[in-house]
This record gives C-alpha cells, structure tokens and sequence, in this order.
C-alpha cells in the first residue's frame, strides 16, 4: 500500500511559513515602538592636568592620532580648531567624506559634530573633562537620531555596542598620547 507524504510536507511548509510571517510582524510592530534616538557614553581616567588635555585635543597634528574613525581617518591640518571650525573626516573609498565642527569649546566641555559621510545624520559629540585628585576624567557621549528606515530602532538599541567600541579605542589613544607628554 502506497501512501503520499506530499500533503504532510506541505502542511508543515505552510505551518512554518505562518509562523516565519507572525515573527516578522512582530518584529516590525515592537520596531514601530522602539526609538530611533541613541545616546552612547564613555569615560576614561587619564592621568594628566586637564589644560594639558584641553590644550592638544584639537590640535591639527594629534586629532587625527587619537581619533579612531573605522576604515577612515581625521585629515591632519594646521593649528588647533576653535569654535566654528571644521576638520575633513577621510575614508579609505574614493571621494568620500565627512566633518567634524566644532560648536562649543571651554577648558571642561567640548561640543562638535560629526557628519561621517555625505546624506548621513549629524551626530553630537560632547567630551566633558573634569579635574580629579588622580588626574582628568575624559567623559565622550554622543547622541544622535538614526533615519535608516525600519532598522532605525533596531540599530539605535544596539548603537552603544557597535559604537562603544570605537569610542573605547580612541578614549584609549588619547590617553596613551596624553600621558606620554606627562612623562
């Protein structure tokens, strides 16, 4: 006696399929309710005076040094950038590039913003340096709100770990630069 599988198979193909459908649907649905703003914060011990750090963070010749920008780099330049002024953020592709401006700049806050590549978001940038008795704590917190469709949530809910790291690595080439003036 001969029996068919066929309608056993497909009634578990539609089963999954129904099932594949739904868990979609709620993925759309709770990225609806998500937020599509970030805020990225992180901080560093840096065993030095805070006018020294104030004073070579902007610096044509040790911004691009510290500044870790994944597959791109800070375009060295002359002097120290003050309030209103732009750096050219350069990418390992062909004729892309980005900006950072300058908008606030006192010995304990700087404000600037980024704008990673042409039709992308600006993103706020606000490093804070605060005197300690062990030195200066170089806090760097970024915010930002991401227009990239229906990832946009999904991407803001993960932007701490997918960010954090750049900023980690460069908190830490600060550091290292800063503490070798120390010396």
């Amino acid at each position: 006696m001969k029996t068919d599988s066929h309608p056993a198979a497909l009634y578990t193909l539609r089963k999954v399929t129904r099932i594949l459908a739904i868990i979609i649907l709620l993925l759309v649905a709770v990225g609806f309710l998500l937020p599509s703003d970030y805020r990225v914060e992180r901080n560093i011990m840096i065993e030095a005076p805070r006018d020294l750090i104030s004073d070579n963070l902007l610096r044509g010749d040790y911004l691009p040094e510290w500044m870790y920008i994944k597959n791109g780099t800070v375009l060295p330049f002359e002097g120290v950038l003050k309030e209103g002024d732009s750096a050219v953020l350069s990418y390992n592709a062909v004729n892309v590039h980005g900006f950072i401006s300058v908008v606030e700049l006192s010995s304990n806050v700087i404000r600037f913003d980024v704008q990673p590549k042409p039709k992308v978001d600006i993103v706020h940038n606000l490093i804070a340096l605060q005197s300690t008795d062990s030195g200066t704590l170089v806090a760097w917190t970024i915010e930002g709100n991401l227009s990239a469709g229906l990832l946009s949530p999904y991407l803001a809910f993960f932007a701490n770990d997918i960010a954090g790291a750049n900023f980690e690595k460069s908190l830490q080439q600060l550091k290292d630069k800063i503490e070798v003036l120390v010396q």
